[in-house]
């Protein structure tokens, strides 16, 4: 594994807490793969089975769920430090419920989950730290489930982008988002007409809720629950 690779690598969350001494050794221990991925290129489709844990070092993929008719629908993003993966290689079956694929150039890192599973000779605290953000990880994952399934569940068109925005802002911790899809992206991910958010979105800015800059969305009100309609 080339050294650009491990430095950019020990940014993941999977190791937080581990020493650059201990990172070197797990490395060794964890032997990761990178592999490079065109732009529209599958990393993986529906139905593959997953054995390995995925880190996105550079580029972005998306997560999507394959419909019975030959539509998709985007579950998630991958941003550089993603990690994906982690909750497959430890179920039963290993397959995937989605297919992921490259939305530009991606360079990624995987590591064999049975090297993850089986604790080194030395049986390291840095290996444990690893399982231990893998458990994170995987929290992590349940809770931005939670969250999308609260924004489905929202009636009206405005009330389901603002509990979106809301959710993108950690909660109302940010004044200010950046969208991480292009609009025909986030019409997917939030089930609405592409058209109808286009409208819904520039109401909500006459409205004096948002501003739009492009993808940058600053959230112009104090209490979001208070501008649902």
């Amino acid at each position: 594994m080339e050294s650009n690779h491990k430095d950019i690598m020990q940014k993941a969350s999977l190791f937080h807490g581990i020493s650059d001494k201990e990172y070197t050794a797990l490395i060794n221990c964890l032997s990761p793969q990178v592999r490079t991925f065109l732009k529209n290129e599958t990393i993986f489709f529906t139905g593959d089975p997953v054995r390995h844990i995925g880190i996105i070092l550079c580029g972005t993929a998306h997560a999507y769920l394959e419909h019975i008719n030959g539509n998709q629908t985007i579950m998630s993003t991958l941003a550089p430090m993603s990690v994906f993966g982690e909750i497959l290689v430890s179920t039963r079956t290993q397959q995937s419920p989605v297919t992921v694929s490259a939305a530009s150039g991606v360079t990624a890192a995987f590591i064999d989950f049975q090297k993850v599973s089986s604790m080194c000779k030395t049986a390291c605290v840095s290996h444990m730290t690893f399982l231990q953000n893998m458990l994170k990880a995987i929290g992590d994952k349940y809770f931005y489930l939670f969250d999308r399934i609260n924004i489905l569940r929202e009636r009206t068109l405005r009330s389901r982008i603002m509990s979106y925005l809301y959710s993108l802002s950690e909660h109302g911790e940010a004044s200010a988002v950046t969208l991480p899809f292009s609009k025909t992206l986030l019409a997917e991910y939030l089930l609405i007409n592409r058209s109808s958010l286009s409208k819904e979105l520039h109401k909500m800015e006459q409205d004096g809720i948002i501003n739009f800059n492009g993808r940058e969305i600053e959230l112009k009100f104090l209490n979001m629950k208070e501008s649902f309609e």
